[in-house]
């Protein structure tokens, strides 16, 4: 168990955006998180790194308790929201760049890591291209790519692929594959059926509650 989530609420005035949630990512393993607009997916993962605080219930760390130490997460975590904002004016390598000084990358490790990404997400020949003219895609693998410069063992992608053609989909999800692969857990918010089985284990969210939560194996299987 990487974390864990024991009956978290949370409310925005009269709307119950999360009501008494509870499941387990498992580590070293990918898990979807589905559901429609308004499930209630962003306001989870929001919680899971202090940017909304949750009104009850409990998330653990491994074992722990963080209660509001959500630095705990967000020092191994790497969190891509909805809108991730990259550079429009900066080329992909200037972005990079940008975020490796925000995530005070040493310079010799940035330049490793900065060329392992831009081979691995396939951004290489386009590296000197400015962001604001890349497809959905490319940019999604560019907002990935600054994600993954801190070299984060937590995973966090909300809806990474809404509004990405489905080449660009399929891509994206190898990307992830190989990340697991290193042993990475990753946690990913979807309204794509077809994308929930990409994940090892998968959790229906709908108007803030759980429908259903099972392993993707047991689901085929049953």
């Amino acid at each position: 168990m990487m974390i864990e989530l024991k009956n978290v609420s949370r409310s925005f005035g009269d709307i119950a955006a999360v009501q008494d949630v509870s499941f387990v990512i498992p580590e070293g393993r990918t898990t979807i998180i589905a559901g429609a607009d308004g499930a209630g997916k962003s306001t989870i993962f929001k919680m899971l790194v202090g940017l909304v605080r949750k009104d009850s219930g409990d998330i653990f760390l491994k074992g722990e308790n963080i209660g509001h130490h959500y630095n705990k997460i967000t020092a191994i975590a790497g969190y891509m929201p909805e809108r991730f904002s990259l550079y429009q004016d900066l080329s992909a390598e200037e972005n990079l760049n940008f975020f490796s000084d925000i995530y005070q990358v040493p310079y010799k490790k940035r330049e490793e890591r900065k060329q392992q990404l831009l081979e691995k997400t396939g951004m290489l020949p386009f590296k000197k291209r400015r962001a604001g003219a890349l497809s959905g895609g490319m940019k999604q693998k560019l907002a990935l790519s600054c994600i993954l410069l801190s070299a984060p063992q937590f995973i966090i992608l909300d809806e990474p692929t809404t509004g990405v053609d489905p080449l660009s989909r399929i891509e994206f999800f190898n990307i992830i594959s190989e990340l697991k692969t290193e042993g990475k857990t990753i946690v990913i918010s979807t309204p794509y059926l077809d994308e929930a089985e990409q994940g090892d284990y998968i959790v229906f969210l709908k108007s803030g509650r759980i429908l259903k939560q099972e392993s993707m194996k047991l689901l085929k299987e049953n």
